[in-house]
């Protein structure tokens, strides 16, 4: 319907249809029309007040069919739509698609998003969870769009840390049954060993100690250069590290289709050596070799003085290598925001290179989250692991859902529902602002059954269900699209239609900006929507046709709430 309206108003403009398409905007309260279109663009054009550029718009623009009427109202001139087939053709297509509303086909093309990629040998801590549930939220709007989606974990797997988690073995005997704790433990016991070593305040206990710190080295010599023993020690922490990281993203509902962290890319190092060389762009400074970007974005090192590669050259390595494995239309890093100079220069230098990668990598920056509070650990997210966040999520969940919702259905299992609601609240928090703005996570605002929260969408999705459910009970028909639409045409319904119809839409904005709060902050209007219309919408006890067209429109908002919750991999609730 937008594009009919924009096809109108570029014939009597003027104006191309991409600049209208920009500025028609759809207005929240149905007073002013289902499409609006400020005038201020007509008014240099025309040489008269934005008012005055209104009314004479109105008087001269051919508006399509499907349009009752235009009303100019000071700067701007307003188009309301026919209601009954609007209503018709929304709730149509809605319950005729189901959840698969939205959708598209554009399986020609690959997204690779590269997102979550915590280190190996440590524990996942809340500092991971932003790049977690953004780039597992754009993994699933791009699905639905119809793209095929590369999701790519790129861990932090290789590194001087395991020298140290070895050391610890060596010295105090490998663990049987070990978990990721254990190697923790072993590195923080190794490392402190050396920096004792180090200042030399070495305890009685342990002055029998070689130094840790040439053992780390030797070992990590050993393992680069593909000794076995060595390598099966590192084959060993990486085993525990992914059972433990796997049995976390199972809780979350994330699967990834690559784990290729940078040892993936250690045998084609010598390729882009050699790439490099060849183009003529390496530049010596000091021994090391690099590439100067200029003024802006200075010299960037990519080989030590000693040859060896820098975290910099290991992602020209993946970048090149996914190019030519799955040549991507888009590469997307879901990175923090601190790491914005790395992406300018890794694209920087592959431009250097000439390199078709450099025009397909996005940066997909996010803000830190600076405050976390949990009941064993308050501050800085990098210092609680995800696993007690979790578990202190369905604690609460499960206490907030007993003492705020009073109306609880019998033989309810409260433990998945607090499971789905703690994941819930935490998943929404995060995505219901803009990736970059900052924020301070509270169980208070997460948990909210009355708020701006998943919690809340969750049991809006609830209670259509328990419609349902009671209108089965009395007899009524399965919800269908056969409706008389005419009953849907007052404001309180109408409402609701018009807010479904922006659906699509909005996904494909959130795809476009990469920005996932968009979907979320469009559910809950919608749940506010259904909450506030639904008591003078009822179903049960209303003449046949009236209720059949209702229970249609309840249905088509679950379908809508249902899809807009997966994408930003929210668990629904079918009953609380």
């Amino acid at each position: 319907m937008k594009d009919q309206i924009v096809q109108a108003l570029s014939h009597s403009t003027g104006l191309t249809q991409a600049q209208l398409s920009e500025i028609l905007i759809e207005p929240k309260e149905l007073r002013y029309g289902d499409f609006s279109f400020p005038c201020y663009v007509l008014a240099k054009q025309w040489g008269i007040a934005p008012p005055e550029c209104a009314k004479k718009l109105e008087q001269m623009l051919k508006p399509p069919p499907q349009v009752e009427r235009t009303e100019a109202a000071g700067p701007y001139l307003n188009f309301f739509l026919k209601r009954a087939p609007q209503v018709e053709r929304v709730i149509k297509e809605i319950l005729t698609r189901r959840e698969a509303i939205g959708s598209e086909q554009n399986s020609e093309h690959t997204i690779i998003i590269e997102y979550s990629s915590p280190n190996i040998a440590k524990p996942f801590h809340v500092g991971h969870l932003r790049t977690t549930v953004i780039g597992h939220a754009l993994d699933r709007i791009y699905r639905h769009l119809g793209y095929r989606v590369i999701s790519i974990n790129h861990l932090g797997d290789w590194g001087t840390q395991f020298g140290f988690v070895w050391v610890g073995c060596e010295l105090w005997g490998r663990p049987q049954n070990a978990t990721v704790f254990d190697l923790v433990a072993y590195y923080t016991k190794a490392a402190n060993l050396r920096k004792a070593q180090e200042k030399g305040e070495v305890p009685p206990e342990d002055a029998k100690y070689p130094d840790v710190n040439q053992m780390a080295r030797e070992y990590f010599r050993k393992l680069e250069a593909g000794e076995k023993t060595a390598v099966d020690f590192w084959q060993w922490c990486l085993n525990i590290s992914l059972d433990y990281l796997r049995n976390l993203y199972k809780r979350l509902g994330i699967h990834f289709d690559f784990y290729t962290g940078e040892s993936f890319y250690r045998d084609q190092l010598k390729k882009t050596e050699q790439e490099l060389r060849e183009s003529g762009i390496l530049e010596e400074s000091r021994g090391a070799w690099g590439v100067n970007l200029g003024d802006k974005l200075g010299y960037v090192r990519l080989f030590t003085e000693d040859g060896r590669s820098l975290y910099i050259t290991r992602d020209i390595t993946a970048a090149d290598y996914r190019y030519r494995t799955f040549n991507p239309l888009k590469i997307l890093y879901v990175v923090g925001a601190p790491q914005k100079l790395h992406f300018q220069q890794l694209i920087g230098i592959l431009k250097k290179m000439k390199h078709p990668a450099a025009e397909r990598i996005v940066h997909v920056a996010y803000g830190n989250v600076p405050h976390v509070s949990t009941r064993t650990s308050s501050g800085a997210a990098e210092r609680i692991w995800l696993h007690t966040l979790l578990e202190e999520a369905h604690e609460r969940a499960l206490h907030a859902y007993r003492h705020q919702v009073e109306k609880r259905p019998e033989n309810l299992d409260e433990q998945a529902v607090a499971e789905a609601v703690g994941l819930g609240a935490i998943f929404f928090n995060y995505l219901s602002r803009s990736n970059v703005k900052e924020f301070n996570f509270t169980w208070e605002e997460a948990l909210n059954f009355q708020g701006d929260t998943g919690p809340y969408v969750q049991y809006a999705l609830a209670r259509i269900n328990s419609i349902q459910a009671k209108a089965a009970n009395e007899g009524l028909p399965q919800p269908s699209a056969e409706i008389n639409a005419e009953l849907l045409t007052d404001d309180n319904a109408y409402s609701i239609v018009s807010l479904l119809s922006r659906f699509h839409a909005t996904i494909r904005r959130a795809a476009e900006e990469y920005e996932p709060y968009h979907i979320a902050l469009y559910v809950l209007e919608l749940a506010r929507t259904f909450s506030a219309a639904y008591k003078s919408l009822r179903v049960v006890g209303q003449e046949p046709e009236l209720a059949k067209a209702r229970l249609a429109l309840f249905t088509a908002v679950k379908y809508v709430l249902q899809r807009g919750l997966n994408l930003i991999g929210v668990p629904p609730v079918e009953r609380m």
